[in-house]
């Protein structure tokens, strides 16, 4: 069905009952099926152009105006069980499935210009609210990162916590190469206090 159908009053009131609207939501009983469910598969082998399922474009032309963005948003007043997310990505690498280059669950890319002069840009944003009567629960980080599965061990024989990639040495850059002491480099980061130097030892 082509989406400009949807200028027919009867069919959007009809994706209103299957998907519902703000305030008045459709209710289902978890029974295995998706609300809406997109299932795609290509065999082409052109490696210059990415295979997309999906696509939102937006383009914003109000001077000011905020967002653009695709939410995905979930709320709860219970308590929920093993696990919850407002969005998850997976990637699955079968046993004669790879990468050549770079494989990634999430994607963050921003393109900067010569207006970007102001204001603070970073592809990743990672934002934990604290209502006045929040708490910590057992464990809360910016970040949780876990090692699954039987080969666990492989990762922390032959992994790495992060890679830099694509700076170059220098004492006023985010990198810089120290003195030949154990302490052999420091990454820039910015804090409350203000700019900051984490240092790399090349001994634990």
């Amino acid at each position: 069905m082509n989406f400009s159908d949807l200028r027919n009053p009867r069919l959007r009131e009809d994706f209103k009952s299957i998907f519902g609207v703000s305030g008045t939501p459709t209710v289902r009983t978890y029974d295995g099926e998706k609300a809406i469910a997109i299932y795609s598969t290509c065999a082409s082998v052109n490696a210059s152009t990415s295979f997309e399922p999906v696509l939102f474009h937006t383009t914003l032309t109000g001077i000011g105006q905020v967002g653009g963005r695709v939410r995905a948003f979930m709320t709860t007043n219970v308590a929920l069980g093993g696990w919850s997310n407002a969005f998850k990505a997976e990637v699955t690498y079968g046993a004669s499935g790879r990468t050549n280059g770079l494989g990634s669950a999430i994607c963050a890319e921003m393109t900067l210009s010569a207006g970007t002069s102001p204001g603070t840009y970073a592809p990743l944003e990672i934002e934990l609210n604290m209502g006045a009567a929040g708490v910590t629960g057992t464990e809360t980080s910016f970040i949780y990162m876990k090692v699954n599965d039987a080969a666990s061990t492989v990762f922390d024989d032959n992994g790495f916590f992060f890679s830099l990639n694509g700076v170059a040495d220098g004492a006023a850059h985010v990198w810089y190469v120290h003195a030949p002491t154990t302490l052999v480099e420091a990454i820039r980061v910015k804090t409350p206090g203000g700019t900051r130097y984490i240092g790399l030892y090349s001994t634990p």
